[in-house]
C-alpha cells in the first residue's frame, strides 16, 4: 500500500511550502498559489474594507493619507509663522539692491520725497569713499552704493568701481539735490553688518529668526511624517532652490485648513523630476 502524505507550512512572510515525496501532482496547485499571492495586494479603505488588488504606496493608501503626528504639525505650524514673519519684517524695512539711476528717475517721476545719505568726504579731503543712498519707492526701500572721488583723483574709480555708481565730488547729497531741490535728506551712520533675506538686505537679527525656521522646516522634512504631493528629495530641492520653497513646503506637504487633501494620494512628485524643474527655474530667473 502506498500512502501519498502531503504537509503544507507557512513560514514568515515569503509562504514556502513544503512537499512530500509523492506529492508531484500538487505541485503546479502551490507553484500557482505562491504566484498568486505575490502578485496580490490590497489596499484599504477609509473604513478598512479590502478593495482589490491595486499596487499602492505604502505610505499612500487610497483613502488614508499618511498621518501626521501632533507634535510635527505644530512644529510645522509655528515654523511658517516664522517664516511669515520673517517675510513681512524682510519687505517692510528691508532694501532692495538698486542703482543710482533708479533713484534719478524715481526723483524724475516724482516717486521720492525722501532719502536718507551715509556720510562723504570731508570738504578739503582728497580720495575716495563709498556712500550709501536708501529711498522708498512704492511699498518697497531700496539702496544704491555710489563711489565718491575727488577732483582730480579720477584714476582711482578703474579697479574698485565695477557695476557701482561713480560721481565726482565729495558727497552725492549735493547732486541729489540739484536733481530735486525739494526732496529731504536725511544723514545716517554707515552700516557695518547687515545680513541677506529673499533678495533683501536686513538687520542682522533678522537672520535669527530665518535660521530658526530653516531649522524647523528641515526638523519636519526629515524627521516628520511622509510629506504630502511630493516626495522628501523633491520637497528637499524646491526648498534649496526656490526663495519661497520652506513656506510652500510647509504650507503644502501636509493638512493645512482649508486647503484640501490632494485627491490621488499615491501621485507624488519625485526628487528627479524636482530637480529639473529646479534647474528650469533658475534658467528663467
Amino acid at each position: 500500500m502506498r500512502t501519498d502524505v502531503s504537509t503544507t507550512s507557512q513560514c514568515g512572510p515569503g509562504n514556502v511550502n513544503w512537499l512530500m515525496p509523492g506529492d508531484s501532482n500538487l505541485a503546479p496547485i502551490f507553484s500557482t498559489a505562491r504566484s498568486l499571492t505575490s502578485r496580490t495586494e490590497t489596499q484599504m479603505e477609509a473604513g478598512g474594507q479590502l478593495s482589490g488588488t491595486t499596487r499602492v504606496d505604502e505610505h499612500f493608501v487610497e483613502g488614508r493619507l499618511p498621518r501626521h503626528g501632533t507634535v510635527f504639525d505644530v512644529v510645522r505650524w509655528w515654523t511658517l509663522v516664522v517664516w511669515i514673519f520673517v517675510m513681512a519684517v524682510a519687505v517692510t524695512i528691508g532694501s532692495r539692491t538698486g542703482q543710482l539711476s533708479d533713484l534719478e528717475s524715481d526723483l524724475k517721476a516724482g516717486g521720492v520725497t525722501s532719502v536718507m545719505v551715509t556720510p562723504g568726504l570731508p570738504p578739503g579731503a582728497e580720495g575716495v569713499t563709498t556712500q550709501s543712498v536708501f529711498w522708498r519707492s512704492g511699498v518697497l526701500n531700496h539702496r544704491a552704493d555710489v563711489l565718491m572721488i575727488t577732483p582730480g583723483d579720477e584714476s582711482l574709480a578703474s579697479p574698485s568701481s565695477g557695476d557701482m555708481a561713480v560721481r565726482w565730488g565729495y558727497d552725492i547729497a549735493q547732486h541729489i539735490t540739484d536733481e530735486d531741490s525739494a526732496v529731504l535728506i536725511t544723514r545716517i551712520p554707515q552700516r557695518s553688518s547687515y545680513g541677506v533675506v529673499y533678495g533683501f538686505e536686513v538687520p542682522m537679527w533678522l537672520l535669527v529668526f530665518a535660521l530658526a525656521g530653516a531649522v524647523g522646516t528641515f526638523t519636519v522634512l526629515v524627521s516628520g511624517p511622509q510629506p504630502w504631493r511630493a516626495t522628501r528629495w523633491a520637497w528637499l530641492w524646491i526648498i534649496i532652490s526656490a526663495g519661497i520653497g520652506p513656506p510652500l513646503f510647509l504650507i503644502l506637504a501636509g493638512p493645512t485648513p482649508p486647503l484640501r487633501s490632494p485627491r490621488e494620494q499615491h501621485r507624488r512628485l519625485t526628487g528627479g523630476w524636482a530637480f529639473v524643474v529646479a534647474l528650469l527655474c533658475q534658467s528663467l530667473l
